[in-house]
Formats: structure tokens, C-alpha cells, sequence
């Protein structure tokens, strides 16, 4: 009686595809602005958030203070961080002044700086999620101009502006400017500024980061265990704030969610020559298998019979958008 072999092989190896699995699920963001981005250290602490919610996060930086987004356009640094890496997300904040200006202004003297990054994006990481960065109003206007002399006017026409850029270049807001302005009016006991009236102090770079995270996330950062250095209840006050603004809203703020990591995976069951072949891969669109002897296969679950004996690696291909993974596993035919 001849005897017939059966086995069932799982592809995963614990360790190896554990660490697989945590570098895909890393979310990277990269800030691209000036003082208001860097005061407190406001990415570091948005990464503070996230990881207190169990995410991982990295974060970079192309920040220098008083500049605005023609700086940055024109700046070596911005697009060898842009190519750097394939971001999740990259976020662009123009100077304070910038978006409170006029249409004819805007549309001269930032508009097409604004774009230039863009397009470098879309051709150097065109896999990533684009952001502005929308502002605040100073604590009492800009009383250089009559126009925005106050903060509601001069809110105001931050806020028209950035919702006019993102539907002109196609990006999301992250509206921390409407979280500040929410804090504002009903929590008016809790100050956001330093003392020059527009820089913020923690409170606000606090406020930055937790809107940052719930635009990014799609999530509340109420509760999270980040040690800051705030009153308890301004700390929950902010959170709260951020996730009434930004989750009641989504829509407005253009919401650009993250593509779900790709998690490849799958089983195999042998049978003497014959390979069966069980995909347990999330998240993609495509998926291709390699079965090392010239055949290749787009069914989901193939049967494949070897010709002769010998050593093959089968490999599974699977794909979204933007991104191709494989996965490798060796069997022996004998």
C-alpha cells in the first residue's frame, strides 16, 4: 500500500511576522512649517497621544520660525524629507499671516507655493495624505490691518482661506483653529496664547496635537494617559473640544482617512505534488500567487500541482493603491 503524505503548513513564523505586522501598522507624518508648529514641541506631543491610544507613530519635521510657504517651497530640506520616506501624511502650515489675507493676495503670493509643494508630493510620496495646517486668529487680531483687527475677523478669514485652498489643491484641514476658537468661546477661562498674544503656550500646542491626532485617527483622544503637564480639566476640556469640532464634521474638513495597512498571510495544505493554498491577507485589492516553477495564479484559493521534485518557494503578491508586499514560504516536493 503506497503511503500518502498530508501536512498542513502554516506560513507564519512568530517573531518574523510579528515585527513585520508593527512596522506596517506605523503611522509617519511630516510637519512642514514654522513657530506654530514647533512651539512645545507640538508633534512630539500628538506622537505622545498616539501612543498612549496604542498606535505607532513617527514624525519629522521641516519647521523654521516667521516663514511662510514660499519658503518652504523653495527650500532643498522640504523635498528631500518629502522623498525621504513614504508618508501617511504630510502636513503644510503657512506663516500666521498668511491665510488671513484677501483672495488677490492669497492667490499671488501663496497659492502657487502652496501648489509647488503639492505637486512634489504627489510625484515624490504620491501615496500620502495631504493636510493643512489651519491656524489661529491672534488673541486680539492683527492690528496692522484694519481688516483683522480682531480675532473673529481675522479668524474668519483664516478659516475661509485654508477651506478654499484644500478644495482648490484637493487636501484635508486639520482645523485646529476651529478647536481654538470652540475653546475660546466656551471655556474663555482657559488661555491658549503666550504672552505676544498669538505663539501658543502649552494649552495650545496641546490643543494642536490632540486635533491633529483626531483628524488623523478618526478617533477621540479623550482619556488618553500622555503625561502633560496640564490641569486635568483643561486637558479634558481640550480633548473634547477636538473631538466635537472634528468628528461632528468630518465632511468640512475634507477627512482623508488612512488607507488600512496591508497585512499579507496565508496557509498551505500539501498533498504528495499537490499544493493548495489559502489566503489570510487584509486590506488589499490584488493579489497574485508565485509558485515558483513558472506558474502563476490569481484565483484566491489555488490548487497547484508540481511537476517534479525539489524545493519552491510560493509567493503571495498582494497590492492596494499604492503599495506591493510579498510574502515567501519555501516547501519541499518529494
Amino acid at each position: 500500500m503506497k503511503l500518502k503524505l498530508f501536512f498542513f503548513v502554516s506560513v507564519f513564523v512568530i517573531n518574523s511576522f510579528l515585527n513585520y505586522v508593527l512596522a506596517q501598522d506605523t503611522t509617519s507624518v511630516l510637519f512642514i512649517g514654522n513657530s506654530f508648529t514647533f512651539y512645545n514641541n507640538m508633534p512630539g506631543l500628538f506622537k505622545d497621544i498616539a501612543i498612549a491610544k496604542g498606535k505607532i507613530v513617527h514624525t519629522d519635521t521641516a519647521v523654521t520660525g516667521g516663514k511662510d510657504l514660499k519658503f518652504h517651497s523653495n527650500r532643498e530640506r522640504t523635498y528631500n524629507l518629502i522623498k525621504s520616506r513614504k508618508w501617511d501624511y504630510i502636513v503644510l502650515q503657512g506663516h500666521s499671516n498668511e491665510f488671513a489675507q484677501p483672495d488677490s493676495k492669497v492667490d499671488t503670493l501663496t497659492y502657487p507655493f502652496a501648489k509647488k509643494i503639492v505637486d512634489s508630493i504627489r510625484t515624490y510620496s504620491k501615496c500620502s495624505r495631504i493636510l493643512f495646517y489651519m491656524t489661529w486668529g491672534y488673541k486680539n487680531g492683527n492690528q496692522k490691518w484694519k481688516a483683522i483687527a480682531s480675532y473673529d475677523s481675522m479668524q474668519y478669514r483664516i478659516e475661509r482661506q485654508y477651506l478654499r485652498f484644500a478644495d482648490k489643491l484637493n487636501v484635508g484641514v486639520c482645523p485646529v483653529g476651529m478647536v481654538w476658537k470652540e475653546v475660546r468661546e466656551f471655556n474663555p477661562e482657559i488661555n491658549l496664547y503666550n504672552d505676544d498674544r498669538f505663539h501658543p503656550i502649552l494649552t495650545g500646542s496641546y490643543l494642536s496635537a490632540c486635533t491633529f491626532y483626531t483628524t488623523i485617527f478618526g478617533e477621540t483622544p479623550y482619556k488618553n494617559s500622555a503625561i502633560v503637564e496640564l490641569h486635568p480639566f483643561q486637558k479634558e476640556v481640550i480633548e473634547l473640544a477636538a473631538t466635537k469640532v472634528v468628528l461632528n464634521n468630518l465632511a468640512r474638513w475634507r477627512y482623508i482617512p488612512k488607507q488600512p495597512s496591508l497585512v499579507p498571510g496565508f496557509d498551505v495544505l500539501q498533498k504528495n505534488d499537490v499544493v493548495e493554498v489559502y489566503s489570510n491577507a487584509k486590506n488589499h485589492l490584488s493579489q497574485t500567487w508565485d509558485f515558483g516553477d513558472n506558474t502563476i495564479s490569481m484565483d484566491e484559493k489555488p490548487t497547484h500541482k508540481y511537476s517534479n521534485r525539489g524545493e519552491y518557494v510560493i509567493k503571495q503578491k498582494i497590492s492596494d493603491f499604492c503599495k506591493l508586499i510579498t510574502l515567501e514560504r519555501k516547501i519541499t516536493i518529494n
